[in-house]
């Protein structure tokens, strides 16, 4: 193989490896904010290759001088991937989500275009017999290169580089490949090659000012002031503290504000406790930060507690973050606090133990994955995972802007458990928030045993009242939602969407 060839291969390489970077990046960023993962990842991907085909067309008009022409594509690819992640950003905060969604295909359809050329033309450029007998090694590169890409997204530039930080950084990938093969090949300067000077310093005075962006970013779209701000392989955890405000955000979806966080966790693990006759073994499902196993340390009957959280990063949070230990009053580090890293449903199907109370405190189903932690094989799992006489409680999200998603819950939950009831209490940072509550056997909630002492909200006054729902608000008709066919992802963005034009237009 002489050195041109040499060249080519590796430029294959390299294009192949900035190119799925690029449509992973986008991906992912439109699924952080539009949600629904499996569409995004299916209808971005079908324009990808879509618009793939239209570019490895189109490169037959660009046989003359297709060398010229490649250099040229890597400094366009470049500036579109290395800026798209950034615009993402930026118009996340300043356009409605059907135009966010439309630039998203726009972008991924460029790119797409403008990779579908690259291989061909590197084929024009030299189509001897000994380039041609090397061809199948050369783009074999092409493919490993994308192999590699698939790897190190979700091992490397998602956890330890991020998506802002990656889309400039392969942008700048793709444009030093344009220059060094100018500098190799072609050996001449142009006014392009001056263009695809200006694009590569247009990105590194980008990656310079992207920590003051991303904090004037993350400002305007949590509020308060960020003191935690971490990208973990599953999730981005943000904290933030106003005063005496401390707030934590997952995915940019808040989990709780410490000036009203005990009347959700008052609600949802003290009706399940002393529904129970004795409580004392008790499995919580999420809530790693440690706030429902801070409300159920309040029953002294209870001997050992299991948090089951996929991200270990919220445990070590839990544990060192000051503000955080403080507000779960130290329950991270309890002894009778067994804290798991492990996948809910996983845990479930592995598990033999069985519970006297499961509370579910996971997210709400805002992706595909969360989905399924609501679906009739996931409560069979907690329905095998708890006692005989168990009580098991699930947060079911907000009962008026949310009511599909609610009922969804509730009616999924009645496949599996013959008794099921419903409540609700009012938290000013979410709204009327739904619980519903399943036993194997039939529980009165009128004579549940006393409450703890030390609650800041929750009396046997509001107690009984959180089972009488609001007058406007019922158990509507839904499908029931399961691995196979998760429609509470639908129901939930369905509501989600109707509630931001809401809130838009007031």
């Amino acid at each position: 193989m002489n050195f041109k060839i040499k060249i080519l291969s590796f430029s294959v390489f390299v294009a192949g490896l900035c190119s799925i970077v690029y449509e992973l990046l986008i991906s992912a960023t439109a699924t952080y904010f539009l949600g629904d993962g499996v569409r995004q990842f299916s209808i971005l991907i079908g324009v990808y290759l879509f618009s793939m085909g239209i570019g490895a067309y189109c490169s037959k008009f660009f046989k003359e001088r297709p060398l010229e022409f490649f250099i040229k594509i890597e400094y366009i690819l470049g500036l579109i991937g290395g800026v798209s992640v950034p615009l993402l950003y930026y118009l996340f905060v300043s356009v409605s989500p059907m135009t966010l969604q439309i630039l998203c295909l726009a972008i991924m359809f460029c790119i797409g275009l403008l990779t579908g050329m690259e291989v061909p033309l590197l084929t024009f450029v030299n189509e001897d017999d000994d380039y041609k007998d090397n061809l199948s090694n050369v783009l074999s590169l092409d493919y490993i290169g994308g192999l590699i890409a698939t790897l190190i997204f979700p091992f490397i530039l998602l956890p330890f580089v991020g998506l802002f930080y990656s889309s400039l950084i392969f942008g700048i990938a793709n444009i030093l490949l344009g220059l060094w093969i100018n500098f190799m090949l072609v050996k001449k300067w142009n006014k392009v090659t001056f263009f695809g000077i200006f694009s590569l310093l247009i990105l590194v005075v980008m990656v310079f000012f992207t920590a003051q962006f991303l904090k004037v970013w993350d400002e305007k779209i949590y509020k308060n002031p960020v003191v935690e701000n971490i990208q973990t392989p599953f999730q981005k955890i943000v904290i933030t503290k106003k005063q005496e405000d401390v707030r934590l955000f997952l995915n940019r979806s808040i989990q709780f504000s410490s000036l009203d966080e005990h009347r959700y966790h008052e609600l949802l693990v003290h009706v399940p406790m002393t529904i129970h006759p004795n409580p004392k073994t008790v499995l919580i499902l999420g809530g790693g930060e440690n706030l429902a196993s801070r409300e159920v340390l309040k029953h002294l009957n209870v001997r050992a507690i299991d948090v089951v959280d996929i991200d270990s990063t919220i445990f070590h949070l839990s544990k060192h973050n000051k503000m955080l230990l403080d507000i779960n009053k130290g329950a991270s580090i309890n002894p009778k606090v067994n804290l798991i890293v492990d996948d809910a449903f996983i845990f479930l199907k592995n598990n033999f133990k069985q519970y006297d109370v499961i509370i579910s405190d996971l997210p709400d189903p805002s992706n595909d994955a969360i989905a399924r932690l609501y679906s009739k094989q996931f409560f069979m799992l907690i329905k095998k995972n708890l006692d005989e006489n168990g009580i098991f409680v699930t947060q079911s999200g907000e009962i008026y802007y949310s009511n599909q998603a609610f009922s969804c819950i509730k009616n999924t939950v009645n496949e599996v458990f013959e008794f099921t009831k419903t409540y609700q209490t009012y938290v000013p940072s979410f709204g009327n928030w739904g619980f519903t509550i399943a036993a194997n056997s039939d529980f009165d909630e009128k004579t549940h045993s006393t409450l703890p002492n030390e609650l800041k909200y929750l009396t046997d006054r509001e107690y009984a009242n959180s089972f009488v729902m609001p007058k406007d608000i019922s158990i509507i008709k839904t499908k029931i939602n399961t691995i196979d066919h998760p429609v509470i992802l639908n129901y939930f963005l369905d509501d989600w969407s109707k509630w931001k034009i809401d809130m838009l237009t007031n």
